[in-house]
C-alpha cells in the first residue's frame, strides 16, 4: 500500500506545471531506457545527489548545476575524510571547513551526462528544488539496489518524446 501511495505521490509531482523558459529538463533514465525522474532544469540551477560513504560512514553530497546547456559538478561537501574522498585542491578549487563540514568546491567539470549505480547501503538521494520547494527523492524509488540511473539534460517530455517549441 505504502509503495501505491509513494507512485501516486511521484506521478503528481512529475504533473505539476513548473515550466522554464527555456524547457530544459533534467532526466534520470533507467538501464532500459525509460524515464525515472523528470524535473525542468533552469539555468544556474543546482542540485544535488547525497549519500553515505561506505568507509567514512558520513554523509557525502555532491553538487551539480545547470550553467546553459550543460550540467557541472560543482563541489562536494562531506564531514570526514575516507577512501576515495577528495583530500587536496587541483588549480581552481578551494577546501574549506564551513559549519562543521569540508567543502570541496571550484572543479566545474562539464559532465554530458553522469551514471549514478544506486547503492545497497549508500542510501542515495537526489534532492532538488521543484516549483519553489525543495525535495528529496530516495533513488531506490527510481531503481533497485545494484541498479545503474543516467542523469542529463534533455527536452524530453513525459511521454519519453521531444517537446515542440
Amino acid at each position: 500500500m505504502r509503495f501505491i501511495g509513494i507512485c501516486i505521490l511521484f506521478a503528481v509531482t512529475l504533473a505539476t506545471p513548473c515550466r522554464s523558459d527555456d524547457n530544459l529538463k533534467l532526466t534520470v533514465t533507467r538501464e532500459d531506457g525509460s524515464i525515472a525522474f523528470l524535473c525542468e532544469l533552469k539555468d544556474k540551477a543546482c542540485f544535488s545527489i547525497y549519500f553515505s560513504h561506505s568507509v567514512a560512514k558520513s554523509t557525502v553530497e555532491e553538487w551539480f548545476c545547470r550553467k546553459d546547456q550543460d550540467l557541472f559538478l560543482e563541489k562536494t561537501v562531506y564531514h570526514d575524510f575516507g577512501a576515495g574522498l577528495p583530500h587536496d585542491v587541483d588549480s581552481g578549487q578551494s577546501m574549506r571547513v564551513e559549519d562543521g563540514k569540508i567543502v570541496l568546491d571550484g572543479f566545474h567539470k562539464k559532465l554530458p551526462h553522469f551514471t549514478v549505480r544506486v547503492g545497497r547501503i549508500a542510501n542515495h538521494t537526489l534532492s532538488i528544488e521543484e516549483c519553489g520547494k525543495q525535495k528529496k527523492y530516495p533513488l531506490t524509488l527510481f531503481a533497485p539496489p545494484g541498479k545503474p540511473l543516467s542523469f542529463a539534460l534533455t527536452h524530453k517530455s513525459l511521454k519519453g518524446t521531444a517537446d515542440e517549441p
